[in-house]
């Protein structure tokens, strides 16, 4: 494919600068013949840093799929209900089956937001361990006001997993508010905003005692030496990585006003780095699309995403490419 926007990574590869520094610490002495920092200590201080918490907050997986499976690991056992929003992210309902529990979909509205009286509804009537929310939601875009996620922190007592792997390109987090609740776990990410998706690094954010325990069930040696060293350097080089943000949230808009221009697309309104559609046909739309040398993410079979494909923001020339071809697609469908 010419253009690949199905899987939200970054349109670019690692900033020069960046890999120059990296090349140095590797031509230095990388010691690759030794086991990595199982407790990844400096990049741990690296992304306290980052979040404005202590080191001691902080948990470290590969991505944000390991630290889902992780706290699954730490607090379900067999038959615990697992609230999981739909449509979201599909892990929470695979991790917590793995971990014998049972998970329990709340749906989102007509409009692809939360429903808050239906989660403290289901609060009461299934009695769950643990409660996922993703916020800015994938596949959908849109965001959950904190001040939401907190009422639910305040009127639930089992675990909270606000996971926001998007966050660098919406309005709010809760990762500076987490400390204050004894039940909270904000999940955070490398592989989008940061751009490191084949280095597979995820952060966990939390209280010290809920930290401890999940630290309990992380495997050793999880994250290896280079990926530790690329996300430090990238840490200290937030000046790029702002940049790119910002250069992605303008070219969202972008593309936002031009899918709009399109007689046959429906849009969804977006605080991630990617767009969520609705078109006749989806399935007609995404093989025309992939034909003409661009893979989005097509989400027809999900019930509740009918005709509904995702699309990565990626720069100028993917955008734009995108553009004039599902136009021309939309208009022969």
């Amino acid at each position: 494919c010419e253009y690949k926007l199905d899987a939200n990574e970054s349109p670019w590869d690692l900033p020069e600068k960046i890999k120059i520094e990296l090349s140095q610490l590797i031509m230095e002495g990388f010691n690759a013949n030794r086991y990595p920092d199982s407790n990844a200590i400096e990049l741990r201080k690296d992304i306290a840093q980052y979040c404005d918490v202590g080191p001691e907050n902080i948990l470290v997986g590969s991505g944000s799929d390991e630290l889902i499976h992780i706290i699954t690991n730490a607090f379900i056992g067999k038959g615990d209900a697992v609230l999981c929003p739909t449509p979201s992210f599909g892990m929470y309902k695979i991790f917590t089956k793995i971990s014998g529990g049972i998970p329990v979909e709340i749906p989102l509205d007509e409009n692809y937001n939360y429903q808050i009286d239906l989660i403290l509804e289901a609060v009461k009537n299934h009695k769950p361990k643990l409660i996922f929310l993703c916020t800015p939601n994938n596949p959908t875009g849109n965001s959950m006001p904190t001040s939401d996620i907190m009422r639910i922190l305040d009127s639930f007592s089992g675990i909270v997993v606000i996971d926001e792997a998007y966050t660098e390109f919406a309005n709010e987090s809760m990762a500076k508010n987490i400390l204050d609740y004894s039940n909270g776990i904000v999940l955070r990410t490398f592989s989008k905003a940061m751009g490191l998706a084949g280095l597979r690094i995820g952060y966990s954010v939390c209280n010290k005692e809920l930290a401890s325990q999940l630290y309990r069930v992380k495997p050793p040696y999880n994250i290896n030496t280079f990926s530790q060293k690329a996300a430090s350097i990238c840490l200290k080089n937030l000046d790029i990585i702002h940049q790119r943000i910002l250069y992605i949230k303008e070219q969202r808009e972008n593309l936002m006003a031009l899918l709009n221009q399109i007689d046959g697309v429906q849009t969804y309104p977006t605080e991630a780095n990617f767009i969520l559609i609705r078109v006749a046909d989806g399935d007609k739309v995404f093989n025309a699309l992939l034909e003409r040398g661009i893979l989005v993410r097509n989400f027809s079979d999900h019930p509740m995403l009918k005709n509904c494909l995702r699309i990565t923001v990626g720069d100028e020339k993917a955008n734009n490419a995108l553009y004039k071809v599902l136009k021309e697609v939309v208009s022969l469908i």
